[in-house]
């Protein structure tokens, strides 16, 4: 099987949540793509259609341009056939032996006719039945009278019929759809619930023979309901045991009737058809107006359009040979997004996809014409739907066919797709939040769709997940379900009754609340469940809780202050007081303006949209349950503690500023300085702590690197480069101490002293205010030299690989770092949230003790990735979405086959870029198969080929599969918590895969109380309370990373070392050696193996390599805990 193949199988095939839901929850597409068939259910009817005699030519020319691109043609067609279902195989016949001895157990069932209600009830009560019948409940005194006689018609229905279903975990889900006789109902059946209650009873007496069939023992026979709408019960029918020769399945039976019963005009959305008083005389004088009940219509309408639309999809699969493919398309997507046809589940399944689809290769266009074209091919047509679904307003702007009349109105609450012909609006089940959050998912799949700079626009579409809610949304609130008492009394003709009406109304209460602090609200509840048909008290159905999911406004989330109407306006004014009651007040604004507002104060732990949402809930339901609102993800906010946006970060900023002007009005220097660039963490607001605290009273020196003009001056040689650049270093501290006498210090330090060619010199400025930088001055000429002297053929091999090494240094701290630095900055400010997701997955990685191993730089690509490339999602607006995406990504990113490119820039670069970085990719990976160069490839806009962030083994193969390992566990668990995720447990270390781990001395770890007085400088008046002698004495001084640095150096060979700043901590993994024979300079410690051959035999010396470690650690190390030899 082929790579596209598996991951398919994998993340589609075995989903938990693709395809039908449990027999408990009826698959949506019983609802109308149901299917006539003959006696065998299944075989006999129209079968896929093939391409039209006259197409094939245009379509093999058409296949050139009508995909995005060969490679997404070829997955699509991958998963197009591994999501098929195999109909002629012989675990099938099973089900079709079920299907038969239902269809004979119903057949067998004797008429009942003339019952009245209190017959009925008694008849079934004998038999220990219960009749599922709708709230309210039937009078007791009603007149009009119950009957069963044999349906005139029994099929097979739904998405097996017209082969469209596809493998899923769960088993298949198949309709048996019986049409009730005519005769059983009378003329005005369609008012008060009468059609409902007999369809109930109906399906009752069908219920009872199919339990008292003999033939039918083996099975479970249980009530639910028809895409969980409580007006309508199915039966559900399931194995009771499951064994391997048959496939795992559930058959609903669902009761319908003919389309000719009742005049479609009569269940018109603007009818009613729901009286308070149970009376049908329609010619009473003085009738009051009655409110349209648009959902009852349309739930009774729905029962009349089985076979009319599976004409119709048939009629659409004949004159679209792509009609098919796209539907199971439109049915991935959908399941993947955790959309269906119940009402629980957003009201909008692989039904309403189908049947819309095929609404719009009839019309739906301009003057009447078809949206679709039957010549589109499968990819075209899922396109379309999509930009239909993204860019049409069906709530302002209905689809209306077959019919003149203004339905409007009736989409003033739900979407509206009208078929005049039947009288049924299709989405008549979607809710106003379903129906936004439907929009948005498919205005994110238009636009990755459309973007040129996305590799895994299949991957995002088709194969990711994207129902979690801790990645689809930026907060998560939670609030108890009511009770029936909490309800109050009933409205009619809603999907749910008192509790969908209680959802909107908690919608609408938080959607005026918190206005444009959020662009979306989502509700979802609990579904409805099965319940056992033997007569019994009905259990409640509904245990759990609302799930309230936010895409919060970036810019408007903190706001403080909302303001309202102008007093004038007395209508708005009366209503914005009486929505926030006391909260409201009249205030008069700086630029002179007398409105309504709320203020509303920031508190360090309770953020303002909190505040919100609780008081709106508590002002307008009850204090109690506002008081219960949970929140799902808030411990992430409180992680680094602080303020978190990059406006923390201006004192660094405003030093830099300080600094720059500083440099820049030195005089006495041979050349003029062109350019003073930052080039550090801190410059770029993604440092794990802030610069400035209580705690860290003088900041560790941040990079700034200096260029000065050109001039012809300068040496044409590494080493005397590098001198020239210490003396004008030199100069430079001893310029700043004399223009700033007692405001700063500066002091040269070296570095890289055993390699002459790299830069060896830096100077630290350190101003007694709390800001430090370390200047490094960038010759552009060293760059040239540094190519020069690695392909010098009379140079060694040795010397070739020391000058690639400086050069690639010299990039990366010269040339990339200020240009990532100014790129990683500007994308701070444009979203606000990026530089606290940055600090958390820092931390995260810190945790884990992977920071040694990981550049700065990689993590801000990668966090930068998740809000430049943020598809299947929209760009995160919490903390919690940031970081859970951004490992996301890592637990699925194949780093072995795929790079991960970014463009920092905007949309600047093109397609042609990514081709090439992706061909340096391959290059790389054809020289490099073993990956002991980089294993990791990452590039950007200003860095195209050789991923300088992750060159040298940062990190090597081996951590960048823990990595992976690690991303995965995190994805897993909070697939499995959800709603429940613990941030601690997240961020918990596991030491049990180390082969050793060293316990560090917590004193040197973190340094705490208060610093003892010693002798200042001197030269130095610095105050009492600021940077005193001992802080710029121990600037840069971390005894626990040096340690772990020296270790790493002295056992490269032997040992990979994991530290993480503040983490009391070292882990140890060894690295395989083998038994070997002896021989000096072999550069660790050995221990002679016991063997056979004359020859000395040595292994690594583990415990006097361990013993080693302890000596050189002296007090560092606390203890050494050995997890395996």
């Amino acid at each position: 099987m082929s790579p596209i193949a598996k991951r398919i199988r994998t993340d589609i095939a075995g989903s938990n949540t693709l395809g039908n839901g449990p027999a408990t929850q009826h698959s949506e597409s019983s609802a109308a793509e149901s299917g006539s068939g003959d006696k065998k259910f299944t075989h006999q009817h129209k079968p896929a259609p093939q391409p039209h005699k006259q197409q094939p030519i245009a379509q093999a020319v058409s296949e050139m341009y009508s995909y995005k691109s060969n490679v997404f043609r070829m997955e699509m067609e991958e998963m197009l056939q591994e999501v098929a279902l195999n109909y002629g195989s012989k675990r099938m016949a099973v089900v079709e032996k079920i299907l038969h001895q239902l269809k004979s157990a119903i057949d067998a069932i004797p008429e009942r006719k003339g019952l009245k209600i209190v017959a009925v009830e008694a008849e079934m009560k004998k038999r220990n039945i219960y009749i599922p019948f709708p709230e309210p409940k039937p009078a007791k005194d009603i007149q009009y009278q119950f009957s069963y006689a044999k349906p005139s018609y029994v099929n097979v229905a739904g998405s097996y019929a017209l082969k469209t279903l596809i493998k899923q975990k769960e088993g298949l889900s198949i309709d048996l759809v019986l049409t009730m006789p005519s005769e059983i109902f009378q003329e005005k059946d369609y008012m008060n619930y009468r059609y409902f209650y007999k369809r109930a009873y109906y399906l009752s007496v069908v219920a009872a023979g199919i339990a008292d069939s003999k033939d039918l023992k083996g099975l479970k026979v249980e009530y639910g309901y028809m895409n969980g709408d409580e007006l309508k019960p199915i039966l559900v029918i399931s194995r009771t045991e499951v064994d391997s020769e048959s496939p795992q399945y559930t058959i609903n039976i669902i009761p319908s009737m003919a389309p000719s019963v009742f005049p479609p005009g009569k269940l018109f959305p603007s009818k009613n058809c729901v009286r308070p008083q149970q009376t049908t005389d329609a010619e009473a004088t003085n009738k009051p107006a009655y409110e349209p009940t648009p959902f009852y219509n349309a739930s009774l309408a729905a029962d009349t359009t089985y076979f009319p639309y599976l004409a119709l999809l048939h009629s659409s699969a004949s004159t679209c040979a792509a009609f098919f493919d796209a539907c199971i398309l439109g049915r991935v997507w959908l399941q993947q997004r955790s959309f269906r046809g119940l009402v629980s589940k957003g009201g909008f399944g692989h039904f309403e996809w189908a049947i819309l689809m095929a609404f719009l290769l009839k019309g739906g266009g301009t003057k009447g014409h078809a949206l679709l074209a039957t010549g589109y091919s499968n990819y075209q047509m899922f396109k379309a739907m999509i930009q239909f679904l993204a860019s049409r307003n069906l709530i302002t702007t209905p689809l209306v066919l077959g019919t003149t009349e203004n339905v409007k109105n009736a989409g003033a609450k739900c979407p509206v797709v009208f078929d005049g012909e039947h009288g049924v609006n299709v989405l008549f089940k979607m809710t106003p939040w379903s129906y936004d959050l439907l929009r948005h998912e498919a205005e994110r799949t238009l636009e990755c769709l459309n973007s040129s700079s996305i590799s895994d626009q299949f991957d995002n579409i088709f194969l990711n997940r994207v129902d979690e809610p801790c990645y689809r949304f930026d907060v998560i609130a939670r609030l108890p379900l009511p009770s029936e008492e909490e309800l109050g009394s009933p409205i009619f003709a809603s999907p749910g009754g008192k509790r969908e009406e209680y959802t909107e109304r908690i919608y609408k209460a938080l959607r005026e609340g918190l206005n444009d602090r959020i662009t979306l609200i989502h509700l979802s509840y609990p579904g409805a469940k099965s319940f056992a048909i033997k007569r019994s008290q009905k259990p409640d159905v509904r245990v759990g809780e609302f799930i309230i999911g936010l895409l919060l406004n970036a810019k408007n989330i903190s706001r403080a202050t909302d303001r309202g109407p102008s007093p004038e306006e007395k209508k708005k004014a009366a209503a914005f007081r009486k929505f926030w009651g006391s909260k409201a007040e009249l205030r008069r604004f700086p630029d002179g303006s007398i409105i309504e507002s709320v203020t509303w104060a920031p508190k360090p732990k309770v953020p303002i949209y909190q505040q919100i949402i609780r008081y709106v809930i508590s002002h307008h339901f009850n204090k109690v349950l506002g008081e219960n609102v949970l929140f799902s993800g808030d411990a992430f906010d409180h992680l680094l503690g602080g303020e978190q946006g990059d406006m923390a970060f201006q004192p660094v900023f405003d030093a830099f500023d300080v600094l720059d002007k500083d440099l820049k009005s030195l005089t006495g220097i041979p050349l003029a300085m062109r350019h003073v660039a930052a080039a550090a963490p801190a410059f770029r607001a993604s440092t794990i702590n802030l610069p400035f605290s209580p705690s860290h009273p003088l900041m560790e020196p941040a990079d700034v690197v200096v260029q000065f003009e050109s001039s012809s001056r300068w040496p044409d040689d590494l080493v005397a480069i590098q001198k020239t650049k210490a003396s004008f270093l030199i100069k430079m501290g001893e310029l700043l101490e004399e223009a700033h006498d007692g405001q700063l210090i500066t002091r040269v330090g070296l570095e890289n002293e055993d390699n002459e060619i790299m830069n060896y010199a830096f100077l630290d400025v350190i101003y007694l205010s709390g800001p430090a930088f370390r200047i490094r001055i960038y010759h552009d000429r060293e760059a040239t030299l540094l190519e020069n002297r690695s392909h010098d053929p009379t140079l060694s091999l040795q010397e070739k690989e020391a000058a690639q090494s400086a050069l690639a240094a010299h990039q990366r701290t010269f040339v990339l770092a200020p240009r990532h630095t100014d790129s990683i900055r500007q994308l701070c400010h444009r979203y606000p949230l990026m530089s606290p997701a940055i600090r958390t997955v820092k931390k995260w990685f810190a945790t884990q003790l992977f920071s040694q191993h990981v550049a700065n730089e990689l993590l801000e690509l990668i966090v930068a990735r998740t809000f430049l490339c943020p598809y299947p999602f929209s760009v995160p607006s919490s903390i919690m979405a940031a970081f859970l995406r951004s490992l996301s990504f890592l637990a699925k990113w194949d780093w072995r086959t795929e790079p991960l490119i970014l463009d920092l820039s905007g949309d600047h670069m093109k397609a042609d870029d990514f081709t090439e970085i992706r061909t340096n990719f391959e290059a790389m990976r054809k020289k490099d198969p073993a990956m002991n160069h980089v294993a990791m490839f990452v590039a950007s806009n200003h860095d195209r080929i050789h991923s300088l962030w992750t060159e040298g083994n940062r990190p090597r193969k081996v951590v960048a599969a823990r990595i992976t390992a690690l991303a995965r566990a995190v994805d897993e668990t909070v697939k499995r918590s959800s709603l429940e995720l613990g941030v601690q447990k997240l961020f918990a270390l596991g030491t049990g895969d180390f082969d050793f781990v060293l316990q560090l001395n917590q004193k040197y770890v973190t340094r705490k109380g208060k610093k003892q007085h010693i002798e200042k400088f001197k030269n130095l008046q610095i105050e009492e309370e600021g940077v005193t002698a001992e802080d710029i004495a121990r600037l840069s001084f971390d005894p626990c990373a040096d340690y772990v640095e020296e270790i790493s150096s002295i056992y490269k060979n032997s040992i990979i070392f994991f530290h993480g700043p503040s983490q009391p901590v070292v882990g140890g993994v060894w690295i395989p050696c083998n038994v070997r024979k002896w021989k000096p300079g072999l550069g660790y410690s050995t221990v002679p193996v016991v063997g056979g051959d004359e020859d000395l035999n040595v292994a690594l010396n583990k415990h006097a390599i361990l013993n080693e470690i302890s000596r050189i650690g002296g007090e560092l190390v606390s203890k050494v805990v050995v997890n395996r030899e």
